[in-house]
Parts: structure tokens; sequence; C-alpha cells
């Protein structure tokens, strides 16, 4: 009888643990911001139904686009801009509002966990990401992320 009531509190032990870690709870993860390999090289009507429909942008901004022929828009009340180059989603700039460290970009993005190929204190680069040319985060004073910048296709 003292067999049958020890493994209930043992498991509970171990669970408490566990969740307490983090290695089971799956709260502390974070949610995924932007579904990378969802929205690269994919075209605006793809893109439009994972991120909803897109914003113009003003002429200025849109007048910063890398090539003369490429189109950019914003999502998600300009939170994400997206420069597409031959109709294909190609830079895509996330402005974080949330508290995100440069460990969490990978999490985020939906990427498997890789340490940076570049960090100083002003930016974490990664390039050894299949299909993706780079992901940048540009960082705050405090160390926190303000910037995504994920290129794709081009090098500009």
């Amino acid at each position: 009888m003292i067999k049958y009531r020890i493994i209930p509190i043992i498991v509970l032990a171990i669970t408490s643990l566990s969740s307490a870690l983090g290695q089971t709870d799956s709260s502390n993860n974070q949610q995924i911001l932007l579904p990378l390999y969802d929205i690269a090289n994919q075209t605006q009507e793809d893109i439009a139904t994972i991120l909803g429909p897109q914003s113009s942008l003003n002429a200025e901004d849109a007048k910063a686009a890398i090539c003369a022929n490429c189109q950019k828009y914003s999502y998600q009340n300009h939170r994400i801009v997206i420069e597409y180059t031959n109709d294909m989603a190609d830079r895509i700039t996330i402005h974080t509002e949330a508290h995100i460290w440069p460990w969490q970009v990978h999490e985020l993005l939906g990427l498997p966990e890789a340490l940076p190929d570049f960090a100083d204190k002003d930016k974490m680069q990664w390039t050894r990401y299949e299909g993706i040319r780079e992901v940048n985060a540009f960082l705050r004073e405090d160390g926190m992320v303000r910037l995504i910048l994920v290129k794709v296709l081009t090098s500009q």
C-alpha cells in the first residue's frame, strides 16, 4: 500500500520540477511571430492568406525599395514590411515591439536553433539557414532586438 502512495508523489515532484525548469511547460515557449519558411520567396497572394491584407506604404517608403521594379508593402499595422523581387517575398523587415532577446529570434521565426555567424553589440547575423540568404537581428542598447531583417534572394 505504501508503494502505491509513493509513486504518485514521485511523479508529481518530477512533473513540478520539470515545469519549473521550463522543460515541459509549453507556456515558456515563444509564439512564432512570423513563420519564415511559409513567407520567404512566396507571392503576395500566398502571404495575404497568412498575414492578412497588405497596406500600401507612403510614397517615400515605397521608393526606398531595393530595386526600381520591386513592390514594397506592409502588413499587420506596419509591423511587417515585405519587399517583393520578381513578385516573390525577398526582404522581410519585422519591427519588434515586445521584449525579444537575440537568442529567441530562431524560435520567433520558426527556424531551428543555430549559433549566429556574426555578433557584436549592435547586430547578430545567421547565414546558414537553407533557402535564406541571411537573418539579421539589430539590437537596442539594452541588448534586446529592435528589428529583424531577413534577406531571402538579394544581398542588398
